[in-house]
């Protein structure tokens, strides 16, 4: 199914897999083997919606997974709003105005992704996030779920999970606030102005750009060790002057290594 001047997408599914791509040229195409179980339908305004149709328990029961694709204009840059559970979203090369998502059961893969502010909830699933810039904030909210942030830039990033991982790479922003229950936390090649790692029954592994006097440092746990540049340190709160870097990375049950490089 082919579309002319598409300028936003919202999809609502039950058992969806979808993967999301830019195409070379001006068409917005839908493509899947399954096409009688979705309405997709373009208003007057250019908001292309994809809705799956509901059925039975026997019939979600068989087909299990209703798989599409949904190929982008060459130059779109709309909003994207995805609804979906029980499947999985995989976009790649994509721009858009704003990208609001939120699944469960299931899989999250972003990868070279621009635009002005990225929000996602995942619930019993796992987020990976590779190569997004946003003009504004990103915010991954994710539990029972792994979160992995790798090339990220934007003004202020916020990954919160429950009872998993997060792990934030290459992270540049103004602002970095990770945290999590019953999980690590590695924040590795961050170069950010205001740094929060806090985690509970985990452990906080930190790699920052600059030198340990460019930060003020607030470094707390209970029954863990404190690692400074390889250096043991007992808990840490700076009083330094404003404008320094902020980090503060706090734990139970877990240690704390940062560096600086």
């Amino acid at each position: 199914m082919e579309f002319q001047n598409i300028n936003g997408i919202a999809v609502y599914g039950t058992d969806c897999v979808v993967d999301i791509s830019r195409g070379d040229d001006d068409v917005c195409r839908f493509v899947s083997a399954k096409e009688k179980y979705f309405n997709v339908q373009a208003d007057n305004n250019g908001l292309l919606t994809v809705t799956q149709k509901k059925g039975n328990i026997f019939y979600r029961i068989i087909m299990r997974r209703f798989e599409f694709k949904l190929i982008l204009p060459k130059y779109f840059r709309g909003r994207l709003r995805f609804r979906n559970k029980n499947g999985g979203l995989y976009i790649k090369d994509c721009a858009f105005a704003d990208v609001e998502l939120s699944t469960k059961n299931g899989k999250c893969d972003a990868e070279n992704i621009s635009c002005n502010e990225f929000t996602l909830k995942m619930r019993n699933g796992s987020v990976a996030l590779k190569s997004i810039t946003a003009t504004d904030a990103i915010n991954v909210k994710c539990s029972n779920g792994n979160i992995k942030a790798e090339n990220v830039k934007a003004a202020a990033v916020t990954v919160a999970c429950h009872n998993a991982g997060v792990s934030a790479i290459d992270i540049r922003a103004n602002k970095l606030d990770c945290s999590t229950h019953n999980g690590t936390i590695d924040a590795s090649a961050v170069d950010v102005s205001s740094l929060r790692l806090e985690t509970s029954n985990g452990k906080i592994n930190a790699l920052c750009a600059g030198a340990r006097d460019d930060y003020r440092l607030t470094l707390e746990t209970t029954h863990g060790a404190i690692t400074v540049d390889g250096t043991p340190s007992k808990n840490i709160t700076d009083v330094a002057a404003s404008e320094k870097r902020r980090a503060i990375a706090s734990t139970s049950n877990g240690e704390i290594d940062i560096r600086f490089a």
